[in-house]
């Protein structure tokens, strides 16, 4: 999904509406991994995380920024991150090894602890019951 559509959310109900239809055709043994673009409404894939035939959606990075990823992965509970350009930006040939490591650490970290959304929806949820 392009994150600069005009009607993204729109796109998005259409695409998610063809995902189902899909599902629905699916045997029980079968499994898949969807991955998607980061949504315009917060946990708008929830009922594709918790699908019996899905076994893991991922979001792309997209274009967008790696905080706007972040952000916006945080309140997907359940998706985790596929985020190859978000991971890399601000790298670059030209720093030293320890500022190179140092960022990289520091990306990986924030991209860990936004894909691990899961426990807190998780909780959340135990909580509301």
């Amino acid at each position: 999904m392009d994150i600069h559509c005009p009607e993204k959310a729109k796109a998005e109900a259409l695409l998610k509406a063809a995902i189902f239809e899909a599902l629905g055709a699916m045997h029980p043994e079968q499994l898949l991994m969807l991955k998607i673009t980061l949504p315009e409404q917060d946990d708008f894939y929830a009922d594709c995380v918790s699908h019996p035939n899905v076994v893991k959606v991922v979001a792309l990075s997209g274009g967008y920024t790696r905080e706007e990823c972040l952000n916006r992965l945080r309140r997907n509970y359940g998706v985790v991150a596929s985020f190859s350009r978000a991971l890399l930006a601000g790298l670059f040939a030209q720093q030293t090894d320890a500022q190179f490591n140092t960022l990289l650490d520091a990306s990986i970290a924030s991209i860990f602890e936004a894909s691990t959304t899961k426990q807190v929806s998780d909780q959340r949820r135990a909580r509301a019951c």
